[in-house]
């Protein structure tokens, strides 16, 4: 009787062994398939980093562009500015073509 005991325990204890055995193998089948999945998103966001890395440059190098034409302008336009306030100071300005101050009395002549 203690031999067929021996022979229960031991099938019980074999059945536990390929029930555990199968559960692991199903949770190895799992996380591989999991990081399939993972390898295939690294992938695809190394990607699409990659992508945004050149549209970032590409727009920092229009943008520097932009820059440069505002400064161009703003400096066409300042040396512009500046010639016609000289023009205005050598004239007298506006003012100064209409009204001429004649200078020994100080009386405005029109």
């Amino acid at each position: 009787m203690s031999r067929i005991n021996e022979m229960e325990r031991l099938e019980l204890f074999v059945a536990n062994l390929l029930e555990k055995y199968n559960n692991l193998l199903a949770e190895k089948n799992k996380l591989a398939e999991l990081l399939v999945q993972r390898e295939s998103t690294i992938e695809t966001l190394e990607f699409d980093l990659e992508a945004l890395g050149e549209e970032r440059g590409e727009i920092s190098t229009r943008v520097n562009g932009l820059l440069g034409k505002i400064e161009a302008w703003e400096e066409s336009v300042g040396t512009r500015e500046s010639a016609s306030q000289e023009a205005a100071s050598d004239n007298g300005g506006v003012q100064g073509n209409l009204f001429s101050v004649d200078s020994q009395d100080g009386v405005v002549v029109e």
